[in-house]
């Protein structure tokens, strides 16, 4: 028992902290296989640098000490350097690497000299440091794996309700290939028109050329993606399908796996189709499991590890080189893009019908990757935080005529190559991300915008093989597939009255009614 309780445990536990305290605080948003090649990283480098110790100091609890204050220190860095950013004192900005590095350097030398100078018995501290470093792990981890626990409760119950189906009848002779395009945060034209002053008309022409019915009304049923995705997915509003969800919670479980096996892809799969899906970076639309899932060669750090080095002292070489953290996010990011529309005007037609292809592009929304030509922005880069009103106004407007154009490309190459007559539905999931402006106050100005209203006004577009029958001005999503499968499919789903309702993000369930006043 005396030798368990000098045995050196803190430290590699307290470089766990720090990553598994992150993948806490995101858990909602990422899976917790992100953090095994971290972790594994952190835990070799705390035992490379304990051995060396050992071996300059030949003293293994003092080596431990040492490695210990070098572990506080690396990984408190990044998050004493974000604060210290928004510090401004008399024009004076106190977070610089110039300023902080030899800080923490100095602060480095300094705990150098007490643990090999001034600690008499190193020896003493370990059973102290290790109780210490096992109850920090205790709340992350308990959480992690309640959310492990719960979200799998969740995903096995909600496969086993959702409807499963036969189709009875195919109108058209055969089962269509379905292709649900998603752009997130693409906003109605009049507000394209109002609050950006950009015309859409020349896109949506172009759409009724080809054939599409545009709602002209049209608004979302939510006023977030995870809400609004598992609304459409499943044909209903989510009290119908999630229990428990009022305004003081924010949990999201019930929705993202809602989300994933939902009652549109689950319905579809029993009648024969085939499932592609492709990576997003968000849980809710990154469906792995299904039969085609594309994604992007890794190169790299991924979006989590980024995250993570950012909390570390290696953000001050990340910003020194080429490629800083908002880089490497924004590469991805472009590189998701690109990769999806190139699968669209590649593969994805060629894969056997009949098939259920489900994309979500994470554009026009922030972060701001392409200009309109789909070269890289000179727009200053956002992936979060509060931007001036003409970065938004440039950045939003620039992603919009890009990702235009190529799904101009996209519906060509779908319409010219499908061996039968597809479905096609090119829909926002909500309006544009208003709330990541920064006015002269940090506030919004709601006198200059009716910030609910554009936030539920999405473009929804639909072709349909045959005629546009059932469609009509203010569809909203959730009505989308019930009238897919009562058209195709012989169903006989009722058509729910269209309601949107909006939300703070921190208050997903917190509602207000936005009444629809289009008079389209």
């Amino acid at each position: 028992m005396t030798k368990l309780k000098f045995l050196l445990l803190y430290p590699f536990l307290l470089v766990l902290y720090p990553l598994l305290a992150l993948l806490e605080f995101n858990i909602g948003e990422v899976s917790v296989q992100v953090v095994w090649r971290p972790l594994l990283t952190v835990v070799a480098a705390a035992l490379i640098v304990i051995v060396l110790l050992y071996l300059l100091l030949r003293d293994w609890h003092r080596a431990a000490v040492l490695t210990s204050i070098m572990i506080l220190l690396f990984f408190t860095y990044g998050h004493v350097y974000s604060y210290l950013k928004t510090v401004d004192i008399g024009g004076f900005v106190l977070g610089r690497h110039r300023q902080l590095l030899p800080l923490w350097i100095g602060l480095a030398v300094l705990g150098g000299w007490w643990s090999i100078k001034r600690l008499k018995n190193p020896r003493a501290l370990t059973p102290t440091l290790n109780v210490i470093s096992l109850v920090l792990l205790i709340y992350p981890l308990a959480q992690i794996v309640s959310h492990t626990v719960r979200d799998y409760q969740i995903r096995q119950s909600v496969s086993q309700n959702l409807e499963q189906s036969v189709y009875s009848e195919l109108p058209l002779g055969y089962a269509p290939d379905i292709y649900y395009i998603i752009l997130d945060a693409y906003g109605r034209d009049d507000t394209l028109q109002t609050v950006f002053g950009y015309d859409n008309s020349a896109f949506l022409s172009f759409l009724q050329t080809k054939g599409f019915y545009v709602a002209q009304c049209a608004q979302s049923n939510y006023s977030h993606t995870v809400l609004s995705l598992s609304s459409s997915l499943n044909l209903d509003y989510i009290d119908a399908f999630a229990s428990g969800l009022d305004a003081s919670t924010d949990d999201r479980t019930q929705l993202v796996a809602a989300g994933q096996y939902n009652s549109t892809r689950k319905i579809l799969e029993s009648m024969g189709y085939t499932t592609v899906s492709f990576s997003t970076n968000f849980p809710i639309s990154q469906w792995k499991d299904t039969e085609y899932y594309l994604e992007p060669p890794s190169t790299g750090m991924n979006d989590f590890e980024v995250m993570f080095a950012q909390t570390t002292a290696g953000r001050a070489f990340m910003d020194m080189i080429e490629q800083p953290p908002d880089k490497k996010f924004a590469n991805w990011e472009r590189r998701r893009t690109l990769f999806l529309l190139e699968q669209l005007n590649k593969n994805v037609v060629e894969i056997p019908g009949p098939k259920f292809v489900f994309a979500h592009f994470i554009i026009p929304h922030r972060p701001y990757v392409f200009d309109e030509n789909g070269e890289e922005t000179t727009a200053e880069f956002y992936q979060s935080g509060k931007m001036d009103y003409e970065i938004f106004l440039e950045g939003y407007i620039d992603q919009v005529k890009f990702i235009n154009k190529n799904i101009q490309d996209v519906v060509n190459h779908i319409l010219e190559n499908s061996a039968t007559e597809p479905i096609i539905i090119i829909q926002g999931d909500h309006g544009p991300d208003f709330w990541s402006i920064r006015t002269s106050d940090d506030t919004f100005e709601d006198e200059t915008w009716d910030i609910a209203s554009h936030r539920m006004r999405i473009l929804n577009a639909y072709y349909f093989p045959d005629n546009s029958e059932g469609l009509y001005p203010s569809i909203t999503p959730v009505n989308t597939f019930r009238l897919v499968f009562n058209k195709y499919f012989g169903k006989n789903y009722e058509m729910l009255k269209d309601v949107s309702r909006f939300s703070h993000f921190g208050k997903p369930y917190d509602f207000t009614e936005i009444p629809n006043e289009c008079g389209g």
